[in-house]
């Protein structure tokens, strides 16, 4: 199953000439879906990463239906991109789930 929603990534602590601080990354649908990354490149692997911790053990009526990216308001510092992944693509195996 495909699961894909847009973050938000947020360059206002960011300092392009000194390399400080970073870019804040969140998923506008999914609160606790937040990262950070020093570039966008790092901050499209962070934003992927964090979404799959997220929701891959989600069941499909637990995930959030996507805003449009007309329904999401940026500021002037701000960058929207589209992150998906296959959940097919992870190996599972590694990890040991617990239930309530």
């Amino acid at each position: 199953m495909k699961i894909g929603y847009y973050a938000v990534f947020n360059y206002e602590e960011y300092d392009k000439h000194e390399k400080e601080y970073g870019i804040a990354i969140e998923f506008p649908d999914i609160p606790e879906c937040i990262s950070c990354a020093r570039s966008e490149k790092e901050g499209l692997f962070m934003a992927k990463e964090v979404l799959e911790l997220v929701t891959v053990n989600m069941k499909v009526y637990e995930l959030p239906k996507m805003s449009e990216l007309s329904d999401i308001s940026l500021k002037e510092q701000e960058k929207a991109f589209y992150i998906s992944y296959n959940t097919e693509d992870i190996d599972l195996s590694e990890f040991t789930f617990y239930d309530d």
